[in-house]
């Protein structure tokens, strides 16, 4: 379907059933949609935090690679000959310098100590001004 006639049909739908059921309609659709969003964004969350294998594995590959060093590093993006498309210094490998314990995913850095702090003043100056 073309885009533009989509755009332009959708308006017209809800005009319609909101012509022949009133405002009721209105709003008893708005709150079928938000539903199906509220279920949708339940399923999102359930996949992220409570699924197994999901930010486990990442959170263990990202602290394997924390522990790498530079040979380990060039032998994970080595082909499997001798060639290599390892360049120093373009691949995130070893411990992150200023994070705990050199993690990649923290908050306990001066990174995100500023990146906090420029946050909250930018919510502030968003909120009251």
């Amino acid at each position: 379907m073309n885009v533009n006639l989509a755009s332009f049909l959708i308006p017209w739908g809800v005009i319609l059933y909101s012509a022949v059921g009133g405002l009721q309609a209105k709003f008893i659709a708005d709150y079928v949609y938000v539903s199906v969003i509220f279920v949708i964004l339940v399923v999102c969350i359930y996949n992220v935090y409570v699924k197994e294998f999901s930010t486990d594995q990442v959170y263990q590959g990202l602290a394997l690679v924390t522990n790498m060093t530079e040979a380990q590093c060039s032998r994970m993006f080595s082909d499997v000959g001798s060639q290599t498309f390892y360049q120093q210094g373009d691949y995130a490998c070893g411990a992150v310098p200023g994070n705990l314990h050199g993690s990649y995913l923290t908050m306990a850095s001066e990174g995100g100590a500023m990146f906090g702090i420029i946050n909250i003043i930018g919510n502030f100056g968003t909120v009251f001004c």
